[in-house]
């Protein structure tokens, strides 16, 4: 469920995973000459590409107005900057993305222990902290107390409430399946962030 998040996000930031994850699996071989050349031509393309494409404008969705949100409250010089630092900020949030998904993928089916590797970790941490900035957008949760109805919400579906696990209702709206991602997401980013301030704590 989480790589699918992942997976959103990423095409919500122009992209998509299939795409990103051949780019990372073509692998150049220093001694052929022909297959630097062409790699170099396909990022060439990529970058002509990008140049002739209209300058950034702010975004009318709000899940990527939190993503990409503006720099400067004053209008002009939000919009230099846009235009200056959008497409790298995606592109580094695209990076995590894909690392965190293809690390999920990667694991056993049924499995329900997760190893991130310390080279992984910031970019796992990255990763759940966009998902959980668009589900929030999609929960329209804008201050603690909205969080906190969400929060209230899915632990209607979890048992957070002391509910007896047999008798917790189903989940039959988006707004609690994603009230319930909100949750889940959370948790995973903290507990995430603990495990590696231990890990540091240690050294």
């Amino acid at each position: 469920m989480l790589a699918g998040l992942a997976r959103d996000v990423v095409l919500l930031l122009g992209s998509d995973v299939e795409h990103e994850s051949e780019r990372r699996n073509q692998i150049v071989d220093p001694d052929d000459p022909l297959a630097a050349l062409e790699a170099d031509v396909a990022d060439i393309a990529e970058a002509i590409a990008a140049e002739e494409n209209p300058a950034p404008v702010p975004p009318l969705d709000s899940a990527i107005q939190r993503l990409l949100p503006d720099m400067s409250e004053d209008p002009h010089e939000a919009g230099v900057l846009r235009e200056l630092t959008e497409n790298s900020v995606a592109a580094a949030k695209i990076e995590n993305l894909v690392t965190f998904y293809q690390g999920l993928e990667a694991l056993p089916p049924g499995n329900d222990v997760i190893f991130v590797p310390n080279e992984n970790a910031a970019a796992w941490m990255a990763a759940l902290n966009d998902i959980r900035l668009v589900v929030a957008a999609r929960l329209n949760i804008t201050d603690d107390d909205s969080s906190a109805a969400v929060y209230a919400r899915a632990g209607m579906f979890t048992g957070s409430h002391s509910r007896n696990a047999d008798d917790l209702p189903v989940i039959e709206t988006t707004d609690d399946m994603l009230a319930v991602l909100y949750t889940m997401t959370t948790w995973w980013q903290d507990s995430l962030v603990t495990a590696v301030r231990n890990k540091a704590a240690r050294r």
